[in-house]
């Protein structure tokens, strides 16, 4: 590494420190501002996670109130748990006259029912069941809560399995990647299968491991690269709490820093994404700090009989700071370093997200950052991306208070090289969440202008999301796909505008283990298909069923 780069190296970590500091300064009183109440939808590269930024931090609690039911996947808090807790499991469910803390009131059984909502987390090593041992737990219980706290106490055992059926028109199969408008249709089913042991060896000392099998059936073209994955070690680590406030896992493991727009698990995705590495976590009450240095697996052929192993070409590392309650709201500040020896480039990104809400029910998020390295051929990279959301939750009646959102969302372009110019590269994002359920673009080259509306529909168990995007290009190259692949790097753009996409989506919440998700999207092609030799000039149609358990 040349002395440049080790010199933007100890400028982004003076960076980071200024953020910690600044954000200490600046705590103060909060009284007129609480934690953000947005749509979180599990989505992700094997999942569905729905529009709105997540407002919990990748080391605090899950939030026991969200405008998504938590008992849905689609709803599940997109949450890393990251500090290790050893909860007690000494007698599930017993029932509650007086407790040894007092009587069981109402706010303490609607707080552990709560915690019984919110169990499962964005990543499953982040799950908690220590409702089983309140006593003023007085829910239902469910299939898998038996599995829960054997071994006395110290070993828990659980999983998902979810299917879900796809239905794509004139934008399935060609290409590296099959994304983008092709022109094919193409029917399909996708199932997946996760099972998860979490075992504590001591107060202080935990093993957590969790398989995953991907599948896919019924396809006219080649499956995509992550929808299959024959049996495979998701999560395989140790982690060990060395004070109260600090952690230390080492192994493989998956990584969901802030609201995912740059490193997610990727739940819609029938895989998961997951990293070889070691990751350290202090945190308090105020917040929590993340720094990591890791590999990402590399995926093998689903009828290859053997685990992914390590891509040691490539290295991600950083560091993520989270504080609670400022008088912002909840501020994020991190650095995060990618390098690939192969490809010859490194790009480190510094950026902060702001989020929160007012007293008077206005919504805000912001996030933002620059991104800077040296690209393939040697070039200076120079990059930055930004995103702004303003929404309120509106009473229109005392039972219905939909939410409406308008979002921005900028990320800068360059030339039509991967690896050239002064794109941004959205590093490992669960693009799905925000620029379109049809993952036709990833985050690079690209304005995308669009508002939500969600709202509770025929009852609280079904939420109604409808989501409006106005997709644009930065520069007049071309459009980038959700793994930074360009669409079509031989000929230039005719014309800016990419389209309009419409995304309808149902969530209903069968009860707080079970979920289902029935979607439709449109996608409008714009003048850019139209103008641009080499691409087909045609709309696009994408609907989708998805059931899912856990246990």
């Amino acid at each position: 590494m040349s002395q440049r780069h080790w010199k933007r190296r100890l400028l982004s970590a003076i960076a980071i420190a200024t953020a910690a500091i600044s954000s200490n300064a600046h705590a103060q009183d909060t009284s007129g501002l609480e934690p953000t109440v947005l749509l979180v939808v599990q989505q992700g590269e094997g999942a569905l996670t729905e529009p709105g930024p997540s407002p919990t931090a990748p080391s605090e609690p899950a939030a026991t109130e969200s405008i998504v039911q938590p008992e849905s996947d689609l709803a599940a808090p997109v949450v890393d748990e990251s500090t290790y807790a050893a909860p007690s499991y000494a007698s599930y469910g017993a029932p509650c006259n007086c407790c040894q803390g007092g009587c069981c009131t109402k706010k303490k059984k609607e707080a552990a029912m709560a915690k019984m909502k919110g169990a499962y987390q964005g990543v499953f090593y982040a799950n908690d069941y220590s409702y089983l041992n309140d006593p003023c737990y007085d829910g239902p219980s469910f299939f898998g809560d038996s599995l829960k706290g054997m071994l006395n106490g110290t070993l828990d055992v659980g999983g998902e399995a979810r299917v879900r059926y796809h239905s794509e028109r004139n934008f399935r199969g060609l290409g590296p990647t099959g994304l983008g408008l092709t022109g094919n249709d193409d029917q399909f089913w996708l199932t997946r299968y996760r099972m998860f042991a979490n075992w504590r060896l001591s107060e202080n000392v935990r093993f957590y491991g969790e398989y995953l099998y991907a599948d896919s059936g019924g396809e006219t073209f080649n499956n995509r690269p992550i929808e299959e994955n024959r049996g495979e070690a998701q999560n395989l680590f140790l982690e060990a709490k060395l004070t109260d406030n600090l952690s230390v896992r080492g192994g493989r493991q998956e990584l969901l820093l802030g609201a995912q727009r740059l490193v997610s698990c990727l739940d819609w995705a029938n895989t998961r994404r997951t990293f070889d590495g070691v990751r350290a976590t202090y945190a308090n009450k105020d917040g929590s700090i993340d720094a990591f240095y890791t590999h990402p697996v590399k995926r093998t052929f689903a009828y290859e009989d053997k685990w992914d192993s390590t891509n040691q070409d490539v290295q991600f590392f950083g560091a993520y700071m989270t504080r609670k309650d400022t008088w912002l709201g909840q501020w994020e500040n991190y650095y995060l370093g990618l390098n690939n020896d192969v490809a010859d480039f490194d790009y480190h990104t510094i950026g902060s997200r702001i989020v929160g809400k007012t007293d008077s029910n206005w919504l805000y998020e912001y996030e933002g950052g620059t991104q800077f390295g040296t690209n393939s051929d040697g070039t200076d990279h120079s990059a930055g991306f930004f995103t702004g959301g303003l929404g309120r939750q509106i009473a229109l009646t005392k039972d219905w208070k939909p939410t409406v959102w308008f979002w921005y969302d900028y990320a800068s372009g360059g030339d039509d090289s991967l690896r050239g110019g002064d794109g941004f590269d959205h590093l490992f994002p669960l693009a799905h969440k925000y620029n379109g359920f049809m993952d036709l673009f990833g985050r690079r080259n690209l304005h995308d202008i669009n508002a939500q509306f969600i709202t509770p529909f025929f009852g609280e168990k079904v939420k109604l999301l409808l989501w409006y995007h106005y997709f644009m290009l930065d520069e007049k190259t071309t459009p980038f796909d959700v793994v930074m692949n360009p669409y079509n790097a031989n000929n230039p753009a005719g014309d800016r505008e990419l389209g309009h996409e419409i995304d309808v989506l149902f969530q209903i919440a069968l009860n707080p283990r079970n979920s289902a998700l029935i979607g439709y999207s449109h996608f409008n092609s714009g003048k850019y298909y139209s103008t641009t030799a080499g691409v087909p000039d045609v709309d696009a149609d994408f609907f989708y069923f998805q059931y899912q358990m856990r246990f």
